[in-house]
């Protein structure tokens, strides 16, 4: 017969408690082995759609664009703002409903008020906290 240290039996209870909540957090709709189940799709998980099969815009918040390659260049017209969150992002509220976030460009150009015309390329590559839009890196401004 062997003797187990105090910590042993610790990591062993551990172990087992550890496995015992994982399996108790396990999904309890998992189909039997053999069985036809198809997996539905949730109600939320399906967009509202239109009589032509379309889903419906959403009302709320800022149009998205769809995704676009990085670096794509676009020339796009609309009012500059100053949105206070985590420190403050400068934003171009277009013309066409979409919401951009600007990076760079002339400071005596691209400010709060100002209607401007930009032209610029998408980076997609980049995350801001403020997560205002895709980012567009202003290669040129002027006052629209």
């Amino acid at each position: 017969m062997t003797t187990r240290s105090p910590l042993t039996h610790l990591l062993l209870t551990g172990a087992l408690l550890g496995g015992l909540l994982l399996t108790a957090c396990a999904p309890s709709e998992e189909p039997e082995v053999g069985s036809s189940m198809t997996p539905q799709p949730s109600a939320s998980a399906v967009p509202p759609s239109t009589p032509g099969g379309k889903p419906k815009p959403s009302m709320s918040g800022p149009v998205v664009p769809p995704p676009a390659k990085d670096g794509r260049p676009i020339t796009v017209r609309g009012l500059v703002e100053r949105v206070e969150l985590e420190g403050g992002c400068t934003v171009l509220r277009a013309d066409n409903g979409t919401t951009y976030q600007l990076m760079g460009g002339d400071p005596n150009v691209v400010k709060p008020g100002a209607t401007v015309r930009i032209s610029g390329r998408l980076r997609a590559d980049i995350m801001t906290i403020c997560q205002m839009g895709p980012v567009l890196e202003v290669d040129s401004a002027q006052p629209a």
